[in-house]
């Protein structure tokens, strides 16, 4: 700086007045040079900013998308590869069974009792097996139809091998029953049974223009068409009874010498829920498409061409509608391993692409780059959010010129910051610099408004803390009251039970009243609940908590659910002769309210009673007092029920029964 400015700066600074038009004129000065500076800085340092995000921020988003996409694979693999492992598992004990000369011999005659013959020569289940109906020997097969072709008479290995298929494919399909939409087991000779939720038997036919011909199906002809022995997939189709795009796999034996296969496991698979997760990336703003790895790229999935997918009955591909852009995919699908992923570069996108493992099918993921903009213009703003920051501390060097205007009102105004806001304390106008004729001085006046309003805050706040803090309270002990109820009955939980017990025992010694717990046990009450079902068992409990919070005989009984159908009471009653009364009163009380019960031969809902005294004197544990009321609850059940029974703390141990 300049000797003539500095001296022009220090006429400024300790001028004894300073009049508005030069007080502007100083802060613009200081403003106009710190933001000439800032800017210079912002500009360069956004370039460079600009170019540097660009390229970690693809490099970051490469990396998200591959492994992203990687991860996608190996999910999506997981269905598939459990149809495949189970179809594996099936055909291996198929052969095993199939071995055992003995075990062909039982199946032959197994087909006998499960399968019939119609008019027109077809074979299906018998009538009620769908159903769930046993057979002669108990065998139960819910969920399992069949046919077979009437145009193929069954000999004996032909019967063997279709109830053997028929067994397990029970087996295996209920096994994976909530997972898979079914699941069978096809022999050659045109027939197979299937586990599934729709009864086959009512919907194939043999005769007319509907006739099942298992001969048209891929699965069927591509299966026993040759002697491979590989799982496949067969192109997807719409089945209209689902409403959903579906895909069979299978999995043919290995043939024998002369070529032929004895039996191949199916599986439909329905691909809504892949198609719906498809369609949503994990990386925002992507989308994916999912295409069979053959030389034309089938389209199995992808929302831009879902119409193009649906018109051509699954059979449009990337060939057939001309996709340029996913040719360089397509290629790139040819050489990648399952489950390896490979990133694609075109002029708009990044694609990564990669084979879902136990499948025939390529996942691409596409990653527009201008989704990449906003995010390194956020960058480019950061840098000059900072360059403005630095603005900032550019002022503060000006804090050495302008010491007396600036720093020392400033250090008050800062003392009397760390005041605001204290409880009880206020900020006097005569600690601040509100007398200056500058900047300073207009914030002083500000802040001493501010404070008063902040003060006047802090104390209204202070009354509606103080008011949620009692509201709070309240909750907290709503919340504790429900947290010691029995949700169904109203009555206290096991948890209250056993704090209100063992707190009652520890108290005991302190008065001449003896502490009585009675347990009380519906009578028959299995029995009632598999004649009038849960709902009314449940509507039963009530009534019974009714029953006994209503004969107790002051707030401080406890009522409580312990568990089940058992209730506990805990009471302090002042003589041992009181027992047997309360207990015949709580019997009679809910004969009174007679709950028809046809299971019991009072003909209506009974209580047994089993009463444990604790005295004062008596050093006794909640478990112990727990178990002479069992004891004594088991005495009145033995007795008869209907009843109530004391257990007598006494030497011997007798036990008081009271009759009904």
């Amino acid at each position: 700086m300049s000797g003539t400015g500095m001296s022009t700066l220090l006429k400024i600074v300790f001028r004894p007045k300073v009049s508005r038009k030069t007080r502007h004129t100083l802060a613009s000065r200081a403003l106009r040079l710190a933001a000439l500076r800032i800017a210079l800085v912002c500009a360069c340092a956004g370039g460079v900013s600009y170019f540097i995000n660009h390229s970690a921020l693809e490099q970051s988003v490469r990396s998200q998308l591959s492994l992203s996409t990687e991860q996608a694979l190996q999910r999506e693999s997981l269905p598939f590869r459990e149809v495949t492992d189970l179809q594996k598992n099936f055909l291996a004990e198929f052969n095993r069974i199939y071995a055992i000369p003995e075990a062909r011999q039982s199946l032959a005659r197994d087909f006998d009792d499960i399968f019939y013959r119609h008019e027109d020569g077809s074979y299906t289940q018998r009538p009620g097996l769908f159903e769930g109906e046993p057979l002669p020997d108990g065998r139960r097969f819910p969920d399992m139809s069949a046919t077979y072709a009437p145009d193929v008479t069954p000999e004996e290995d032909v019967k063997t091998r279709f109830a053997l298929s028929y067994l397990l494919s029970y087996q295996f399909g209920s096994a994976a029953k909530g997972r898979l939409f079914n699941f069978y087991g096809v022999v050659p000779e045109k027939g197979f049974p299937i586990y599934q939720a729709a009864d086959i038997a009512k919907v194939f036919t043999y005769e007319g223009p509907d006739a099942l011909k298992l001969e048209t199906f891929e699965f069927f002809s591509r299966g026993f068409g040759g002697p491979q022995s590989d799982t496949f997939f067969t192109r997807i189709y719409w089945d209209p009874s689902n409403n959903a795009w579906m895909t069979t796999i299978a999995t043919p034996d290995a043939p024998d010498a002369s070529g032929k296969h004895r039996i191949m496991a199916c599986v439909d698979v329905l691909l809504d829920d892949l198609m719906k997760r498809t369609a949503n990336p994990t990386l925002p703003g992507a989308r994916a498409t999912i295409f069979t790895a053959d030389a034309e790229g089938t389209l199995i999935f992808d929302g831009k061409y879902s119409d193009a997918i649906t018109a051509s009955a699954g059979t449009a591909s990337i060939s057939s509608l001309a996709l340029t852009d996913y040719q360089p995919l397509l290629k790139a699908s040819q050489s990648i391993g399952a489950g390896s992923v490979s990133l694609i570069d075109s002029t708009s996108e990044i694609t990564a692409v990669g084979r879902i493992p136990d499948t025939p099918w390529v996942l691409a993921v596409h990653y527009p780059k201008s989704l990449m903009r906003p995010a390194i213009l956020t960058n480019l703003g950061i840098v000059i959010a900072v360059g403005l920051l630095t603005l900032f501390v550019e002022l503060f060097i000006l804090r050495s010129i302008l010491q007396k205007q600036v720093a020392e009102p400033l250090v008050r105004l800062i003392h009397a910051t760390q005041l605001v806001g204290r409880s009880g304390v206020t900020v006097a106008n005569d600690a601040l610099p509100t007398h200056s004729d500058d900047e300073i001085g207009e914030l002083a006046r500000d802040f001493a408004s501010m404070a008063a309003r902040v003060h006047a805050a802090h104390e209204a706040l202070e009354g509606k803390i103080r008011d949620r803090t009692s509201e709070l309270e309240r909750l907290n002990q709503k919340l504790l009251t429900i947290s010691q109820t029995d949700e169904m009955t109203g009555v206290a939980n096991r948890r209250r039970f056993d704090e209100v017990l063992a707190s009652e025992l520890a108290g005991l010694g302190q008065g001449r009243d003896l502490l009585m717990l009675a347990m009380v046990d519906a009578d028959w009450f299995k029995g009632y609940n598999d004649r009038y079902g849960h709902p009314a068992g449940d509507a039963c409990l009530k009534e019974i908590a009714g029953v006994l919070e209503r004969n107790t005989r002051s707030k401080q009984d406890l009522v409580a659910r312990y568990g089940g159908e058992e209730f506990a009471i805990i009471a302090r009653i002042a003589s041992a002769g009181n027992a047997p009364v309360i207990g015949q009163a709580l019997c009679s009380a809910m004969a009174t309210v007679k709950l028809a019960h046809e299971g019991s031969p009072f003909g209506h809902v009974t209580l047994s009673v089993g009463i444990a005294l604790a005295a004062p004197d008596q050093n006794i544990s909640p478990e112990a007092l727990l178990l002479e009321a069992d004891r004594a609850l088991y005495r009145a059940k033995q007795a008869g029920r209907n009843q109530a029974v004391v257990a007598e703390p006494s030497a011997d141990t007798q036990i008081q029964q009271i009759g009904a």
